[in-house]
């Protein structure tokens, strides 16, 4: 608890001629976080070029293929034979080729068919009516239009000077020239759309051979598409999933360094598998390498928290990953988030309704395999076992404070003491935020930072200084002692304000450049602690304040339930009850949770949080192997 992993940086040397069977291991192993050297010589480069060229090219013209094909990518894996990796460019090149000619043609008939669809419909309509489609293009003297209306219940007027029939919403329409105009007018007025331009010539019946003629041809090009599929398709899946592994396995050469005959890696690895390292190496290469392994700083962080704690890393990781110059603040973040949410959120029953969601949450995350579902779903459940205790202290179950005897108190019943608990809590929690800065500083040896500075140990006596003395005074009524006064707030005053100049002689830092500005600078920083700390200690009242809020919300929901039946027996009382609750669950759930975090954040966490740590991520090939 509070300690990572041992990372130590480590360097491969072996030769050239294992260098596929090496990165093969290595990402099926998963041991190494690599890292580029920083003398890269660019030149050695150019022998991945051709083979990444190639593996660019297979992937993309695949990715089409089973895009079109609509095929997933083979997760099991074959091998793939960097020896035949032009022939395999070849025959997926092909493929896409082939395919795409077919889809060209597919295309093409089903434009031509879509407009076959609508000249066949314009046939039939003219027909139906005993119109011949040529009379459109051949007629001189009379106006006709052929089109559709929206408003089919029209009836033409008797004293019209124009002719209109009608099949469905297709009309045809002639008149005079001198009438046209009328006939236009009148047709518009119903919504009409002029088609006549689109009116093919041909009978509906030759249409119609037409189109099953090209819905032949479709079918032919289906039936090759869909042999392509059965032939080619597990192929090409298959290659895909290996040559897009492969990509990052160069990728990962990259930030090798070679030479003629040898090839250097270097990253960081967990000192616990050393020897599994090792061992690996020696079935790869025989003897024929060398492993340098030792210790620097600047290294990745691997957090090491046992199982109950492991889903909190996900809101320790929100703010940044701890670095190796701090301990890692998982253990207590999981403390005082729980700690903070069941306060807000007690209530037996709906405590219960969240285990069971982040049961479910858990399960469903292992199903998806998303790790940070898995750890969502732990937080849920520790953060509902948080609210099942704290509702049975409060007495409040499912709403209701009459089911249960309080253990503790109802809070409405005792506002006052609620809201001093929860500041209490506030100061606990600022209190040990103090206390690991001073560790974190004190581990890497900046003792002016431990003790003189902001966070450190001076103003933390004076913090807990005030406090005690506040709560005597509120106990006994009697202010505190001149020497209490002295020691404990004017002396760690002091030691802050000469900070500069003790940490210049003690401690070796850099003297103050100007006095008048670093005596300026000290008062606004002791003006900027005490409202900061003042602060920070009544911001904790939050969590009072929304266990209020969620016994309001509980309140309501029975007041409205008894307006509803009295006896709160009847259906339509028990659906208020069961919506209010899932309302709260959902809506007060999410509010303090997000309180939670925002109290955990910039109360807690910003007294000695940096987190600008390097996530500890190791090279992985999964699933697929290579020769």
């Amino acid at each position: 608890m509070f300690v990572k992993s041992d990372i130590r940086k480590i360097t491969i040397a072996f030769e050239k001629a294992f260098y596929h069977e090496v990165y093969l291991a290595l990402g099926k192993a998963g041991l190494i976080h690599l890292a580029r050297f920083q003398e890269k010589d660019s030149v050695m480069d150019t022998g991945l070029q051709e083979e990444e060229s190639l593996t660019r090219e297979i992937i993309s013209a695949s990715a089409y293929v089973l895009n079109t094909l609509h095929l997933e990518p083979d997760k099991t894996g074959s091998s793939v034979n960097l020896v035949h990796a032009h022939e395999d460019e070849a025959f997926v090149s092909g493929v896409k080729r082939k395919l795409e000619r077919a889809v060209r043609l597919q295309t093409k008939i089903r434009e031509t068919r879509d407009i076959l669809a609508r000249n066949i419909q314009y046939a039939e309509a003219l027909e139906a009516m005993g119109i011949d489609a040529a009379i459109l293009q051949k007629a001189r003297i009379l106006q006709i239009v052929f089109g559709t209306v929206e408003n089919t219940g029209f009836a033409v007027p008797s004293s019209a000077q124009f002719m209109i029939a009608k099949t469905g919403n297709f009309v045809f329409g002639m008149a005079l020239p001198a009438f046209a105009a009328d006939m236009l007018g009148f047709l518009k007025e119903n919504g009409f759309a002029d088609k006549s331009r689109e009116v093919s010539q041909l009978r509906a019946e030759n249409l119609k051979k037409r189109d099953d003629t090209l819905n032949r041809r479709g079918g032919i090009l289906d039936e090759y598409i869909h042999r392509l599929k059965d032939e080619k398709g597990q192929a090409l899946r298959k290659m895909n999933s290996e040559y897009t592994a492969y990509e990052e396995m160069l990728k990962a050469m990259h930030m090798s360094v070679f030479s003629s005959r040898t090839i250097f890696i270097t990253g960081w690895m967990d000192a616990r598998e050393r020897a599994k390292l090792v061992e690996m190496m020696r079935t790869v290469c025989g003897g024929k390498f060398i492993v340098s392994v030792r210790k620097e700083p600047d290294a990745p962080v691997r957090l090491m928290n046992i199982r109950l704690f492991k889903p909190f890393e996900l809101l320790v990781k929100t703010m940044g990953m701890p670095s190796n110059s701090e301990l890692d603040p998982t253990p207590l973040a999981a403390i005082t988030f729980v700690l903070m949410f069941g306060f807000m959120f007690g209530d037996l029953g709906q405590g219960l309704v969240l285990i069971l969601c982040g049961l479910i949450l858990r399960r469903f995350g292992q199903k998806k395999i998303r790790e940070e579902l898995v750890q969502a779903g732990g937080i849920l459940l520790a953060c509902g076992c948080s609210a099942a205790v704290c509702g049975l202290l409060y007495g409040s179950f499912f709403s209701s404070e009459h089911l249960l005897p309080a253990l503790w108190f109802h809070p409405t019943g005792d506002i006052m003491k609620l809201f001093f608990m929860t500041i209490m809590m506030g100061v606990i929690f600022i209190t040990i935020g103090f206390c690991l800065n001073i560790i974190n500083s004190l581990l890497n040896s900046d003792y002016a930072e431990a003790l003189l500075e902001k966070r450190g140990l001076a103003v933390l006596i004076l913090y807990a200084a005030i406090i005690v003395f506040v709560l005597n005074f509120q106990r006994t009524g009697r202010h505190p002692e001149l020497w209490a006064v002295s020691i404990f707030i004017f002396l760690p005053l002091i030691l802050f304000s000469l900070r500069g100049v003790l940490g210049a002689v003690f401690f070796q830092k850099a003297k103050p450049n100007n006095i008048s500005e670093y005596i300026i600078e000290t008062v606004m920083d002791i003006v900027e602690i005490a409202l900061g700390l003042f602060a920070n200690t009544i911001s904790f009242i939050r969590v009072g304040a929304f266990a209020l809020s969620h016994a309001g919300l509980s309140i309501v929901t029975y007041t409205l339930a008894g307006m509803a039946d009295p006896s709160m027996k009847s259906a339509g009382a028990l659906m208020i009850i069961v919506i209010g609750n899932i309302f709260i669950i959902g809506f007060e759930g999410l509010i303090c949770g997000i309180q939670s975090m925002r109290l955990e954040y910039y109360e807690f966490f910003s007294k000695f949080f940096k987190g600008d740590g390097v996530v500890f991520s190791p090279f992985t090939l999964k699933e697929v192997s290579y020769e």
